[in-house]
C-alpha cells in the first residue's frame, strides 16, 4: 500500500505568500515601466516640438524682409519686425515680414507676414499668403504646455523686450540677434537666433 503524503497547511501558506510577493513586485515593476515610458514619450514629444520651432524660427529670421504691410484701422504704423513681451493672451509676441522661397518661375518668392502668439499655454505660428493678405484661419500649434515665454531682441550690445524701441528711426532697422526663453514645468529652453535678410543694419 502506497504511503501518500500531501502538503501541510503551513507549506501551502508559505507558497501563497511567496506567490503574492512575486506578483506585487511584478506589478510594481510594470507600473514603473509604464510611467517611465509615458515620461520618455512626453519628453520626446517636447523635444520634437522644440526642434520644429527652432527650424521654423531660424528660417523666418534668416529671410526677414524690409517690406512694410499696408496700414489699417488696427495698425496705423506697421513695421516689418515687431516684438512685444507685454502681449495679452492671444496677441502676437513676435511679428515679422519675410521672403518665401522662389517657386522656380520667379527669381523671388512671395512676401509673407508671420506671427508667433501664445494662447492657452500653446505657442502658435501663423502666416499670410501675401504681404497684405489676411492670416490663415488656423494657426499651427508649435509648442505646448508653456509656463512662460520671453523673447529678447539683441542689438548693439543692448537687450530689448519691445521692438522697435520707442523711436521712429528704429522702425527702419531690426535687431541682429533674438534670444528665446521658454519655461516649462520641468525645465526651460533657451536659444539665440541670428537675424539675417535684406539690408541688415547693425
Amino acid at each position: 500500500m502506497n504511503n501518500l503524503k500531501g502538503y501541510t497547511l503551513v507549506e501551502v501558506l508559505i507558497v501563497m505568500t511567496l506567490f503574492s510577493v512575486i506578483s506585487l513586485l511584478s506589478l510594481s515593476f510594470l507600473n514603473t515601466s509604464v510611467s517611465s515610458s509615458i515620461g520618455i514619450s512626453s519628453k520626446s514629444k517636447l523635444l520634437n516640438e522644440l526642434s520644429l520651432l527652432s527650424e521654423l524660427l531660424k528660417d523666418d529670421l534668416f529671410h526677414v524682409a524690409k517690406q512694410y504691410p499696408r496700414a489699417d484701422e488696427f495698425n496705423q504704423f506697421p513695421t516689418f519686425f515687431k516684438l512685444d513681451n507685454d502681449f495679452r493672451e492671444g496677441e502676437p509676441i513676435l511679428e515679422l515680414v519675410r521672403n518665401s522661397a522662389s517657386d522656380g518661375i520667379e527669381d523671388q518668392g512671395a512676401i509673407n507676414k508671420i506671427h508667433y502668439k501664445v494662447k492657452d499655454n500653446v505657442l502658435y505660428r501663423n502666416y499670410s499668403s501675401y504681404l497684405n493678405s489676411a492670416y490663415q484661419e488656423r494657426p499651427f500649434a508649435l509648442v505646448s504646455e508653456i509656463e512662460d515665454i520671453e523673447i529678447k531682441a539683441l542689438y548693439d550690445k543692448n537687450e530689448y523686450l519691445i521692438w522697435p524701441p520707442f523711436n521712429e528711426a528704429d522702425i527702419e532697422i531690426y535687431p541682429t540677434l533674438l534670444e528665446v526663453n521658454i519655461i516649462f514645468n520641468e525645465g526651460n529652453f533657451k536659444k539665440i537666433f541670428f537675424i539675417s535678410g535684406d539690408d541688415v543694419v547693425g
